[in-house]
């Protein structure tokens, strides 16, 4: 069996068409909609299996080493900020210390600079399985309500 993706309900689904998006929803649902003629009802998802994601961080001495990178190809502020397309006070408060930039702009800033500015987090993130049936991921269901007619 097969969760709606209307109610979120395990059941057999069918597909439908409901304001015109095709769906794969249980009988009851299928009644706000049109179904779709020729569906094969044995649809299922596999289920996720648990994938270890590597995380980066910017390394500890970040602000020293761009500091002293920066100034050994004698480039100012103003003129390496230029180079990155950043504003010149954000390279200032990320060689002061005060400020981390994200990693795709420390992966930039390492490239033009030709030196290491991140490194693999020791506590790699690890995506929890997610077996048939048991989803944290919201449904229509979870936001539509039924009035009752009569």
């Amino acid at each position: 069996m097969v969760k709606c993706e209307m109610c979120g309900k395990e059941a057999p689904v069918v597909a439908a068409e409901i304001e015109g998006v095709e769906l794969k929803v249980c009988p009851v649902c299928a009644k706000f909609g049109k179904i779709v003629p020729n569906y094969r009802r044995d649809f299922h998802r596999p289920a996720k299996i648990e994938q270890v994601v590597p995380e980066y961080k910017v390394v500890n001495d970040f602000s020293s080493l761009l500091r002293n990178a920066r100034n050994s190809r004698n480039l100012s502020q103003e003129d390496f900020a230029k180079m990155l397309n950043e504003r010149e006070s954000a390279l200032a408060k990320w060689e002061q210390g005060s400020l981390n930039p994200d990693i795709d702009v420390a992966r930039k800033i390492g490239k033009i600079l030709s030196i290491n500015l991140i490194e693999k987090d020791e506590n790699t993130a690890v995506k929890p399985e997610v077996k048939a049936g048991k989803s944290d991921e919201f449904t229509l269901g979870d936001f539509i309500k039924v009035r009752k007619r009569g």
